[in-house]
């Protein structure tokens, strides 16, 4: 073995192997360097992509997230069948026929006394307190002498047909005065009962005109709750399976969009309730959601109708139905945009028993020249609807809870 190592010593051995490497390279040099040039975009593409890939993946959620909420908020097709969906349910019919007649006479003032009967269902309770201006004499018995329905009954016809009529004296005609009394202790009354709920859940639609354009109508089940202000809603028809949820303190004070659909597993939106993306469609921010938003809004424009001394027709229509349930009807009409440049006319539906609107249709002043039968068609603005209202008087557990497992926002 000594020989050997003697003969083969370990220095040279390496000496030998490194002279060997190094005769290698030099010959294999050209062909290594060519195969690196030639991966070198390669590699340098590689090390970017690596190095930039969160800021690659982050942009391109970016791009699909934007794509995903302008194909979901975008202005949907015009329909103006504003029950369309919903084939059980009654269409609203309003009979502008009635009226209360010349007989009605309020002498110096008002006091709505013992004759003035309304029925056992249009109790207003104490809130409704007409004040010391009002007096309606004896002659202004809403009983027989002054039968809203028979007067209604007995105009055959039909409301698209009939122009529209306003009071053009200087004061408001005595129809026209009580009808608007009557209309805000009803409102006043829905206020109070309203703002003493916790929440109540109803199904809720809605179409509107927003950027011009009259939206498709939109049906959703919706819970509302008072204190703190709390919205969710799940849409039925229009975007189906779309979820919201707005909770007044959290979230940033900004509402959660949970898309439907395929869509669905992407994440929750979360969007500024007055921000352009989310008034795209709509005409008021999540924030004015709600019958006690509505009821205060529309509280708000009868009592300045109550100020205004002419160009204002208010009418009266009993013996209405909507969704099965009777309910009292009013209508309001403008005579010109001078008098009121918000609407030309206002049809309401209050439910007699709950003594809550139900129904909200609104026109606008025609912008260009509208037939008589096709005016409010082509003037609608804004249309809302309430069924199935359940008033709570405790919220449910979890009904405005993010982590609520039903939601999965």
């Amino acid at each position: 073995m000594s020989k050997v190592f003697q003969m083969f010593p370990v220095r040279q051995l390496a000496w030998l192997v490194r002279k060997l490497w190094m005769l290698i390279r030099v010959l294999l040099f050209p062909v290594t360097w060519s195969i690196s040039m030639v991966l070198w975009p390669f590699r340098l593409a590689y090390r970017i992509i690596v190095a930039q890939f969160p800021n690659v993946l982050a942009a391109t959620i970016a791009v699909v997230s934007f794509g995903f909420i302008s194909a979901n908020f975008g202005s949907a097709t015009v329909d103006t069948d504003v029950l369309g969906d919903y084939e059980d349910a009654p269409e609203v019919s309003f009979d502008l026929g009635a009226d209360l007649g010349e007989s009605t006479d309020f002498g110096g003032g008002v006091d709505l006394g013992d004759e003035a009967g309304f029925g056992a269902e249009a109790d207003f309770g104490d809130e409704a307190d007409f004040g010391d201006d009002v007096d309606l004499g004896g002659e202004a018995d809403l009983g027989a002498e002054a039968d809203l329905a028979a007067d209604a009954d007995a105009v055959e016809e039909d409301t698209v047909e009939e122009p529209v009529e306003v009071a053009s004296a200087s004061t408001h005609s005595p129809s026209t005065r009580l009808s608007l009394f009557v209309n805000v202790a009803m409102l006043e009354k829905a206020e109070a009962v309203l703002a003493g709920l916790p929440g109540y859940t109803a199904t809720f639609s809605k179409q509107e005109v927003v950027a011009d354009e009259l939206t498709e109508e939109q049906v959703m089940q919706v819970k509302i709750r008072h204190e703190p202000f709390s919205v969710y809603m799940k849409w039925v028809t229009g975007h189906k399976g779309r979820q919201l949820l707005y909770v007044k303190g959290q979230n940033e004070n900004r509402m959660l969009v949970k898309l439907g659909g395929w869509k669905k597993k992407l994440p929750a939106l979360k969007l500024d309730p007055s921000g352009s993306m989310a008034m795209k469609e709509s005409r008021y921010p999540i924030t004015k959601a709600g019958l006690l938003e509505l009821v205060r809004e529309s509280l708000a424009i009868r009592r300045g109708d109550l100020a205004r001394s002419e160009g204002i027709r208010c009418r009266l229509i009993e013996n209405q139905e909507f969704d099965g349930r009777p309910c009292y009807g009013f209508v309001v009409e403008y005579s010109d945009p001078k008098v009121s440049k918000r609407y030309r006319k206002t049809e309401m539906l209050i439910d007699c028993q709950l003594g809550v609107p139900v129904v909200v249709r609104n026109f606008s002043w025609p912008t260009t020249a509208a037939s008589v039968a096709d005016l409010d068609a082509d003037t609608l603005v804004e249309c809302y609807t309430y069924r199935n209202i359940k008033f709570q008087r405790e919220v449910a557990r979890g009904d405005f809870d993010r982590g609520n497992k039903a939601y999965r926002f």
